[in-house]
């Protein structure tokens, strides 16, 4: 080719292919999807179907407040933060998803090397507030409070104001 042109190449979409293009939306199919899974979201409670999840959070921390080597006890603690995260934006917990987004954001924000700077203490008040929120069933909007107890997070871990 000279210099300067170029050739597009557009790959096959085969999965296209193999399932077909979608032509029209069915309103009705889409409500009863919606609605199913609104019934599901309404449903569950995460205070309590997090109980095992919310165990291991504090076995992990009290391993690192105890004076374990943290890289292991803090990959555990990122892994479960990281799933609530998932399951608060999508049962209707954004609390939940907001203080496991900080928690996972301070441990992110240490280098490798320097993960033993994270302050076991941040680790803990994120984990006691997530604790409290879901032993208080805080659903949906909290406003203020929820500002709140982010706020004070994400102040203690020196990521905000």
């Amino acid at each position: 080719m000279a210099k300067g042109t170029y050739e597009v190449i557009t790959p096959p979409n085969k999965l296209k292919d193999l399932v077909g293009g979608v032509t029209q939306i069915n309103d009705d199919l889409l409500a009863k999807a919606e609605a199913a899974a609104q019934v599901v979201i309404d449903t569950v409670d995460l205070s309590e179907t997090t109980k095992p999840q919310i165990a291991a959070l504090q076995q992990a921390v009290d391993a690192i407040l105890q004076g374990a080597e943290r890289a292991e006890h803090e990959k555990v603690i990122f892994a479960i933060m990281h799933d609530l995260r998932g399951e608060g934006a999508n049962f209707g917990y954004p609390l939940v998803a907001r203080i496991a987004a900080s928690m996972n954001h301070y441990l992110d924000s240490a280098a490798p090397g320097e993960r033993a700077r994270n302050d076991p203490d941040v680790i803990r008040a994120h984990v006691d507030a997530l604790r409290g929120v879901l032993a208080n069933k805080l659903k949906g909007e909290t406003g203020a409070i929820g500002a709140q107890i982010v706020g004070g997070l994400e102040s203690i871990s020196g990521l905000k104001g």
